[in-house]
């Protein structure tokens, strides 16, 4: 009998030990996607506050980490995309926003969701805005569709 519950006891101390590893990742995995968060949220704001043109987003998607907002009032859209390391910006008139894709870019099981902006007959005609996940992605493509 002492031995069904040593074999008891013993598999319940293995499992939790099994467990705090897996634990501490995810905690870990959060910290540093929260962390990343910021720092984008950070760069994205000062990008914005750099623009010449004045600015009053009423749609913004920058807390969230993506590249986009927009000023109803004055009719302007202001897209931000990472390039070579760095981020370019820029304000535009809504007129001058083309088409836009909501797409998923798959790589050995790692998606990458992103909305592309065509912006013909300017001097970048295309704009690629990273979202974390594919429910943010379809946000900013239904925000696009609605400007």
């Amino acid at each position: 009998m002492i031995f069904h519950w040593l074999f008891i006891i013993t598999t319940l101390v293995l499992c939790a030990v099994a467990v705090l590893p897996t634990r501490f990742w995810l905690r870990s995995g959060e910290w540093i996607k929260t962390r990343g968060l910021r720092t984008k949220q950070t760069r994205l704001q000062s990008l914005l506050a750099a623009q010449r043109q004045p600015f009053t987003p009423e749609l913004s998607f920058l807390e969230r980490g993506v590249g986009l907002a927009v000023d109803k009032g004055r009719a302007l859209v202001f897209l931000a995309s990472s390039e070579n390391g760095g981020m370019r910006a820029t304000i535009l008139p809504c007129a001058a926003l083309g088409g836009h894709a909501l797409r998923m870019l798959s790589d050995n099981g790692f998606q990458e969701y992103f909305v592309e902006i065509s912006t013909p007959g300017t001097a970048q005609p295309l704009w690629r805005l990273d979202c974390d996940d594919a429910p943010l992605a379809a946000e900013v493509d239904d925000a696009l569709s609605r400007i």
